[in-house]
C-alpha cells in the first residue's frame, strides 16, 4: 500500500459481510486508494471476500469495540505504514445517513493524515445532562463512534483502551449495579453510564432496551463499549486533536438535515 491509502475497518452484526461490502462500495464510489476488512461476531473464519478486503472474525465481548480492535490490531501487523484509518459500524447504514455522514468524514482525509499530534475525526455530540462535559479531556463534546477515523499517532491509544477499563474497574466480571463496578471512574461519568444502562426510569436509557432484553454480561459488555467511545475521544482531545464533521453552521446543518430525512424515511417504511 502506498502511505495515502486509506483503510477501513467495518464491524458488521446486522448486516451479512457480503451485504456490509457491498454498501461500502457503493460508499466509496470513485474514490479510490481504499480497502480494508470486515469484521463480523458471526463470521467464523478469517477469508477474502473481495480484491482488496478480508473478512475476519471477532468475538463481542466489547460489541463493536472489539471488531474496531481486532481491525486495527490486523491493520498495526500488515500496514504499519498507514497514516489514517476510518472505523464504522453497520447503523451508519441501518440508523444513519451514510453519504451524508462519509461524505463529512472523507473531508478530513488530507488534514488528519499531516497532522503531528494523535487526532481523530467524525460527528461530534454535545454532553447535556448528568455529565457535562468528558472527564478526561475536560471538553464537552465526544465523537460518536458508528463512523470516525483516527490518524496514526491516535491508533495507540486504541489498544490501551482494555487496560483503562480494567484499571476504571469497567470490567466483565462484574455487573453494571453491582456497587463496585467501576469504583475507579469520575463520579459523575459512573453515574451517566449507569443512566444510559441501568436506571429503568431515565430518560437516556439505551434505546435497545425498550426492545429486547439483555442479559448482565450484555449490559456489562454494553457498558465498556460506552465507556470506549468516550474515554477514546478522551485521551486523543487531552493529547491531540478533534476534529468534527460537524462543526461550523454549514456542515452542522448539514448533517442535521440528512439525519433528519433518514428518520422520516425509516419512520415511512415502518408504518
Amino acid at each position: 500500500m502506498k502511505k495515502d491509502d486509506i483503510i477501513i475497518v467495518a464491524c458488521c452484526f446486522r448486516l451479512s459481510p457480503e451485504d456490509m461490502l457491498n454498501r461500502l462500495r457503493s460508499l466509496i464510489g470513485t474514490r479510490s486508494s481504499i480497502f480494508g476488512y470486515i469484521v463480523c461476531a458471526n463470521a467464523s473464519i478469517e477469508r477474502t471476500l473481495a480484491p482488496g478486503w478480508i473478512l475476519l472474525p471477532s468475538d463481542n465481548r466489547d460489541f463493536d469495540f472489539s471488531a474496531y480492535l481486532k481491525g486495527a490490531e490486523r491493520v498495526r501487523q500488515a500496514h504499519p505504514e498507514s497514516r489514517a484509518v476510518v472505523f464504522l459500524n453497520d447503523t451508519l447504514f441501518t440508523n444513519h445517513a451514510a453519504a451524508a455522514n462519509f461524505n463529512a468524514l472523507w473531508r478530513q482525509v488530507g488534514l488528519i493524515q499531516y497532522l503531528e499530534l494523535p487526532a481523530i475525526a467524525g460527528k461530534t455530540d454535545p454532553y447535556t445532562t448528568v455529565c457535562l462535559r468528558n472527564p478526561w479531556s475536560g471538553l464537552g463534546h465526544y465523537v460518536t463512534t458508528f463512523c470516525f477515523m483516527l490518524n496514526r499517532h491516535a491508533i495507540t491509544f486504541m489498544f490501551q483502551l482494555r487496560a483503562m477499563a480494567d484499571r476504571d474497574g469497567v470490567t466483565l466480571e462484574r455487573s453494571v449495579d453491582d456497587p463496585l463496578w467501576a469504583n475507579s471512574l469520575p463520579p459523575a461519568f459512573r453515574q451517566f453510564l449507569k443512566a444510559n444502562l441501568v436506571y429503568a426510569q431515565s430518560p437516556y436509557l439505551w434505546y435497545r432496551l425498550k426492545e429486547a432484553k439483555y442479559s448482565s454480561q450484555q449490559i456489562s459488555s454494553k457498558a465498556r463499549a460506552i465507556y470506549f467511545e468516550h474515554r477514546l475521544s478522551g485521551v486523543i482531545g487531552d493529547a491531540g486533536c478533534i476534529l468534527p464533521t460537524n462543526s461550523g453552521p454549514r456542515w452542522a446543518m448539514y448533517l442535521r438535515l440528512h439525519e433528519l430525512l433518514r428518520r422520516f424515511l425509516k419512520i415511512i417504511r415502518i408504518g
